[in-house]
């Protein structure tokens, strides 16, 4: 295919193939073979599938093909075949090799993808600390170290959004179908959609990073996000939250980190267990009770007392319950930070059966 491709060029009436960087042009008829053969294969499979259609104007957005032979990017300018040298605005570069990149159109703005090949970055020092860490809905992320707690409430981008967005559709409604006027108004309801894109991915960045960087070992619980988003009251605000976004950006800068993610049993029960004496509470599957109350004496936070579960995940039962007086037993019925940090102790990184809490308890 790459031949004819690039003997179209001196063909009569498309002299103007020759305008365009050649590995344009090889990418697009790359694709177009790459449909081709879906197509023999879905018919073969007796399903009944049309040509492959053609990107229709202003639909699809318009995008190049390159190849780092002929392109250069550097912190803030970029030169590529045909084009030239065009200003950048974003963070650094990376050092490596450019293997291939490609500019696209997204709403109002034009943005280059580029793909490099660099070295694996070396492995953090070893912090000492595990998390347990819960998902959610309101607070997106509820993170226990064994001594403390780190929130991240959910921003909620789409919601605050909604209010422009539904005057830019309904502006977009009024004009007239393939009028220039039109589709300017596209571009902006586009460029509302890419804000709210933008931001959804930032904060994920920004969590991970700061997850992976303080523990060595994370343990995540995995919802079924496919489902839950089935439920109309809840499938905006989990679809705005990113959290399986979380989990995937957690994944890939732990193994660059050298770090560990432990993904926890979508069935386990964190919500509905006392984090204190192990009772379950049936009542927690309702998520509109918000706090976890036992008759340990226990009064917390549902997504803390998960958070504590998960910290302890993994761990043999008995060396995670309380092995001293409860606080009903003690008297103390306040629901304090003290009182909290004083039922456990921090799980070790290096051994995965704590043989030592007795001992640390009766010491205390």
């Amino acid at each position: 295919m790459q031949p004819i491709a690039v003997g179209m060029k001196r063909e009569a009436g498309l002299e103007w193939l020759a305008d365009l960087p050649a590995h344009a042009v090889l990418d697009t008829v790359a694709r177009l073979d790459g449909a081709l053969r879906r197509r023999v294969q879905f018919r073969k499979q007796g399903k009944d599938c049309g040509f492959p259609k053609s990107k229709k104007k202003f639909v699809n957005e318009a995008g190049i093909y390159c190849v780092g032979q002929a392109t250069e990017i550097s912190n803030r300018e970029a030169t590529l075949p045909k084009i030239g040298r065009i200003r950048l605005r974003g963070g650094d570069a990376p050092e490596g090799r450019l293997l291939a990149a490609r500019v696209w159109r997204d709403g109002d703005r034009w943005l280059i993808s580029a793909q490099f090949e660099c070295a694996r970055p070396a492995p953090m020092e070893a912090t000492g600390v595990a998390l347990g860490i819960d998902l959610g809905v309101a607070t997106l992320v509820t993170a226990f170290d064994g001594a403390g707690f780190d929130e991240w409430v959910a921003p909620k981008h789409l919601r605050h959004a909604q209010k422009r967005l539904r005057r830019a559709q309904r502006v977009l409604s009024r004009r007239k179908k393939g009028s220039a006027r039109r589709h300017a108004q596209a571009r902006r309801v586009g460029a509302i959609h890419r804000k709210v894109r933008d931001r959804r991915k930032d904060l994920p960045h920004q969590i991970s990073h700061r997850l992976t960087a303080k523990a060595d070992v994370l343990k995540v619980e995995t919802l079924n996000v496919r489902g839950i988003v089935r439920n109309r009251h809840l499938a905006l605000s989990v679809a705005d939250a990113g959290m399986s976004r979380l989990v995937t950006f957690c994944d890939y800068k732990a193994d660059w980190r050298g770090r560990r993610v432990e993904k926890i049993d979508p069935w386990f029960p964190g919500s509905q267990t006392c984090c204190m004496c192990g009772s379950l509470h049936r009542e927690m599957k309702n998520l509109s009770v918000q706090t976890m109350r036992c008759d340990c004496g226990n009064v917390m936070d549902r997504d803390r007392n998960a958070a504590m579960n998960h910290y302890w995940y993994g761990e043999e039962p008995r060396n995670r319950v309380l092995l001293g007086a409860t606080r009903v037993e003690n008297g103390n019925h306040v629901d304090d930070e003290s009182a909290r940090r004083s039922c456990h102790l921090p799980v070790p990184i290096v051994e995965t059966r704590i043989l030592t809490i007795m001992t640390a308890y009766e010491s205390q």
